[in-house]
């Protein structure tokens, strides 16, 4: 991090805890089955609620990032983080500590938008893209310190993982007061403000691509949904376990592959790497249908991260391409606001198709819509190129 100024230092140091700290967001359906004995109906519940709640956090901190300064939000989000993880130990009542956990999850939404605001002021014309990939490189690397520690203290039991989010609350919270950060509150309201009118001014490519995320959403939150109970039934005693091993494998393959993959396909347009995503999707879950190994598991997981890497990333480049600077972090700040959102649509989906058919024939169905996914971007990527021909060679004819 040589490259990178005192204040992202500070800001990529936060968001690596904050994400360390949410450690009931990842392992939400497994530490949800061992904590309260749930069945797999009551998870899908809880799970959509959850991502409700971390929605509705989103959404308020876009809100009051306006009205108080950063330092207040991420401390008092640290602070309030806290008690709630305390309730959720405390607590006998499964439905009073369940409630603890849902205002967990609208604290750790709450300030997603801030680093998104942070990152843009801490930035300026020359670095902002980098210094966002390096926002993006914090948060994977906190999930893989998070899929090692939360995965094995999953293992010895679900209250070593509460303990470890509770301490590590505190440890944001002390980070939060100590750590300098931008201050530059006028640049951050002129940033929020631009986003009530962003939505109607967007370019028509950044909303089409807006809604290839989403569904490209929809097939990602499989993984944290549908994966840990396909695991539960596979492995006897030994989900956990695995499933950390596919968070950690995940991290580390974001971390190596991304700038060579960037690299790779930033020929290509954007929808055409949307296209590839679900490509990329459609053979990392579908392959589940048929390979049980673990080793071929970890394997897989290859594919499906390929397709992670190429969603996120042509997103926030494309955001960065045809959106104003004062707009791109009010935009950005939306982003996990769709990944919620189609975290909801998923687990209800997924849900639906365990109960009916079963995880082999869901993880077929995923697969054949990635496929289905991809030959639609496909067409729509090289239709929109057509028309930009055409209106390009319109424009010279009328010159």
């Amino acid at each position: 991090m040589t490259n990178l100024n005192s204040n992202m230092r500070n800001v990529v140091v936060l968001r690596l805890l904050f994400v360390m700290a949410n450690a009931l967001g990842p392992f939400a359906a497994l530490f949800l089955q061992r904590h309260y004995h749930f069945d797999s109906s009551e998870v899908a519940v809880v799970i959509t609620l959850m991502s409700v709640f971390f929605l509705v956090g989103n959404l308020f901190g876009g809100v009051l990032v306006k009205h108080y300064s950063f330092r207040i939000l991420l401390a008092s989000s640290s602070f309030c983080s806290f008690v709630c993880l305390l309730g959720a130990m405390l607590l006998g009542a499964p439905v009073a500590s369940v409630a603890t956990v849902l205002l967990f999850m609208f604290f750790a939404g709450l300030v997603t938008p801030v680093f998104s605001l942070l990152t843009s002021l801490a930035a300026n014309d020359s670095n902002r893209i980098v210094f966002f990939g390096y926002l993006h490189l914090a948060s994977n690397l906190g999930g893989a310190l998070l899929f090692v520690i939360g995965g094995y203290l999953l293992g010895l039991g679900s209250v070593y993982l509460i303990v470890f989010a509770t301490l590590v609350s505190l440890l944001c919270l002390a980070s939060s007061v100590s750590l300098r950060l931008p201050t530059n509150h006028h640049s951050a309201d002129a940033t929020v403000e631009s986003s009530k009118g962003l939505i109607v001014n967007l370019p028509r490519i950044v909303v089409l691509a807006g809604a290839m995320f989403f569904a490209l959403a929809v097939l990602d939150a499989q993984r944290e949904y549908h994966l840990p109970l396909w695991l539960t039934e596979l492995t006897a005693g030994e989900a956990a376990s695995l499933f950390g091993a596919v968070g950690i494998v995940n991290a580390l393959l974001v971390i190596l592959l991304t700038q060579p993959l960037i690299a790779l396909t930033s020929r290509l347009g954007p929808l055409t790497n949307f296209a590839l995503a679900a490509i990329f999707y459609s053979i990392g879950f579908g392959a589940y249908a048929i390979f049980e190994h673990t080793v071929l598991i970890l394997l897989f997981v290859f594919f499906w991260t390929l397709g992670e890497i190429l969603s996120v990333t042509y997103i926030t480049a494309l955001i960065s391409q045809k959106v104003s600077l004062t707009s791109q972090a009010a935009l950005f700040s939306f982003v996990p606001v769709v990944l919620a959102g189609a975290r909801i649509v998923s687990v209800g989906l997924g849900a639906s198709l365990i109960a009916g058919v079963g995880f082999k024939l869901s993880w077929a169905f995923y697969g054949g819509l990635g496929i289905v996914l991809g030959a639609i971007f496909f067409w729509i990527g090289a239709r929109s190129k057509k028309l930009s021909r055409r209106s390009g060679a319109e424009a010279k004819g009328t010159v």
